[in-house]
């Protein structure tokens, strides 16, 4: 049980942007994020922080997925 965060990434025309969302898979491991992924075509991105998440746990991942 915890908190999980989803974001579905999608193009203009609702396909799922299959490229895009390896690069970010890989663009985020290089720096330290590991993010799960989910959906029927992969194009959800998970983040699962701990229970005992903090601000500045939530800054840097923000920062590295910006």
């Amino acid at each position: 049980m915890g908190l999980i965060l989803e974001m579905e990434l999608v193009k203009e025309k609702k396909e799922p942007p299959v490229n895009e969302i390896l690069q970010l898979y890989e663009n985020t491991k290089r720096r330290g994020l590991f993010i799960g992924k989910g959906g029927l075509y992969g194009n959800v991105a998970r983040i699962t922080p701990a229970m005992t998440v903090e601000k500045a746990h939530v800054d840097e991942p923000v920062e590295i997925l910006d």
